[in-house]
């Protein structure tokens, strides 16, 4: 195969080198993801001319089945890398329903051609060639779960744990930019096609696999995918006893980084076989709690700790074990399945002692920065989250929990930069674009925070979490009758849970209808009987309402349990009537809010 690039474009302070695909700003490069690059250079090549969507999806996916969502993503980044914002169209044009224009007054120029020829290998690699002889290094994969092919689903746990287990490997290799795990469980139990997979996630290649079980015998085949045209870069077939999945997990990773044309370094080839636990019964055991701990749900988390548990029973110096307990309370602490203070508890000395055994684990640095981060345990701790961040640079949740804190402190452009970083990891992320756009909205930049949102809602429109949002962002621009619609939906996607009610209360109040808020009080109430309602849900209701006494009765008791939602005090808009008041002042200030 062959292709011939031959322009450069210049518009406003832009500069677009095509053959070595580049963005330049003023002579600065500024990072494209693949596919966002291949968008520019269609709308280029296309100046002042209407492209559809469809036309735009089929030259960037051709033979690929993509959603417009997809598209809007890619354009989106496109204009933010533009400088653009919300609203503004000084290079592209939208044209509703339609399609896409660029606007922007442009002067092409010839450049160097450049000739590829690539060389197909089976079973091994594609080697691509420039005419200066230099090879083609793929930079980025998707690992998608493997498909247990077994009657039943006793064995489903396998095909997600080995591809998580692959996950942690490849994320050593700091050349190369892999896809967490958080990004492709979704694709789990189904059987998609691997290169409309990659265009979705904006990778390079994409590995996928089957595994077989029998009694102590395993058969795993594997095969990776240049996203690009289909081919097969490299495939095998492994015949073993259990007892050896880590050799044959070693061989994977060698492999895959070999088929890559990655050139590993003594340390990157020393991470990449290395190996929490010697003990094959303890492993499978780990892969069962990552299995159900990756489903968030309150059964499947206290699923995963019991695996967790029996793993480091078999294994006391499992230090990914230790991780996953930590987690796991962490997150039953957050959502008010157990109380904060026990969980918050239990969270730590399980992420310390994982660090412990291994302090070179990023994932239990950042994993111990979140729980400290929600218990109000501010000292050194920016310094743990970077720690984590450099220990393991693909772990977009870092970036995630990271912006949090920067939230928490005020930093608002900060933490939609870290959430932006994570965004590239996982492109595809409601939970993500939920965080970017409290964010946004912490820094009141609410017309950035309802895109942000959309975009949310058109990747899972059942979202209970990105609905709730929406309708507090909502009550920040006067749109009440938008937000009270927005939380009704969110409390039946919830299944009525007690803080979306509370959510709703908080609407009813703002928009003044008092007597509406005070029913869903009551209904807290009741509620409160029979299982958890948080204090600091209700104290935003009565704030809201302009009860002050009552919503400090109600923030205290949060501060008593040791709440983890104090730590948006300094940002929450339903408190901005308390601000002026000495005692919120002093509540902020015992949180540690407050340098």
């Amino acid at each position: 195969m062959s292709s011939s690039l031959k322009s450069c474009y210049e518009f406003g302070p832009f500069r677009v080198n095509a053959p070595e695909r580049l963005l330049l700003r003023e002579g600065r490069p500024i990072p494209l993801a693949p596919k966002v690059f291949d968008t520019l250079l269609a709308l280029l090549e296309n100046p002042g001319r209407l492209l559809p969507k469809d036309e735009l999806i089929s030259r960037l996916w051709p033979d690929t089945f993509v959603e417009e969502a997809t598209l809007a993503r890619n354009i989106s980044d496109l204009r933010k890398a533009l400088g653009e914002s919300a609203g503004e169209a000084r290079y592209i044009e939208t044209v509703p329903k339609t399609g896409y224009r660029f606007i922007a007054l442009i002067t092409q120029s010839g450049g160097q051609e450049t000739t590829f020829i690539v060389q197909r290998h089976t079973r091994s690699r594609v080697v691509v060639e420039e005419q200066a002889g230099e090879s083609s290094t793929i930079r980025s994969i998707a690992v998608l779960p493997f498909r247990t092919l077994a009657a039943g689903d006793a064995d489903d746990y396998l095909g997600l744990g080995v591809a998580d287990a692959l996950i942690t490997r490849l994320s050593k290799i700091r050349r190369l930019s892999v896809r967490p795990t958080s990004a492709i469980v979704r694709y789990s139990g189904l059987k998609p096609d691997p290169v409309a997979v990659g265009s979705e996630l904006d990778v390079e290649s994409v590995l996928e696999g089957n595994i077989q079980r029998a009694n102590d015998r395993i058969r795993v085949t594997v095969q990776l995918v240049n996203v690009d045209d289909g081919a097969s870069l490299w495939a095998e077939k492994f015949d073993e006893r259990f007892t050896d999945i880590f050799g044959v997990e070693d061989s994977i990773s060698e492999q895959v980084a070999a088929a890559l044309m990655l050139r590993l370094t003594v340390e990157e080839r020393r991470l990449l076989n290395k190996r929490y636990t010697s003990s094959p019964t303890a492993y499978r055991l780990y892969l069962k709690g990552r299995y159900f701990w990756l489903k968030r749900t309150e059964e499947g988390m206290k699923k995963g700790i019991q695996y967790f548990n029996e793993a480091i029973e078999e294994d006391p110096a499992y230090a990914a074990a230790y991780d996953g307990l930590s987690d796991s309370y962490t997150l039953l602490a957050i959502r008010g399945i157990m109380p904060p203070k026990e969980g918050f508890l239990k969270a730590k000395a399980a992420a310390r002692r994982a660090l412990e055994i291994d302090d070179t684990l990023g994932e239990a640095h950042a994993s111990l920065a979140h729980v400290r981060l929600h218990d109000w345990e501010w000292s050194g701790l920016e310094d743990v989250f970077k720690r984590a961040i450099e220990m393991n640079p693909t772990h977009a949740i870092a970036y995630h929990w990271y912006a949090e804190y920067l939230g928490a402190m005020k930093r608002f452009d900060e933490a939609i930069t870290m959430v932006k970083r994570a965004l590239q990891l996982e492109p595809l992320s409601p939970i993500i674009s939920l965080t970017l756009a409290g964010a946004y909205n912490q820094a009141r930049r609410h017309d950035e925070a309802i895109e942000e949102l959309q975009k949310g809602l058109e990747l899972d429109p059942n979202h209970s979490s990105l609905r709730n949002e929406l309708a507090e962002t909502y009550v920040q621009k006067g749109m009440y009758d938008e937000a009270i619609d927005e939380m009704q939906k969110a409390v039946a996607l919830s299944g009525r849970s007690t803080e979306r009610l509370a959510g709703l209360g908080h609407c009813y109040a703002a928009a003044g209808k008092k007597a509406a808020a005070l029913e869903i009080l009551d209904e807290l109430s009741r509620l409160s009987k029979e299982r958890y309602v948080s204090p600091y849900c209700v104290a935003m209701v009565y704030a809201s309402l302009d009860e002050k006494d009552k919503a400090f009765a109600y923030l205290e008791q949060a501060y008593e349990e040791r709440n983890p939602n104090l730590i948006e005090l300094n940002t929450e808009p339903a408190f901005d009537r308390l601000r002026r008041d000495r005692r919120y002042g002093e509540l902020v200030r015992r949180i540690g809010l407050v340098p």
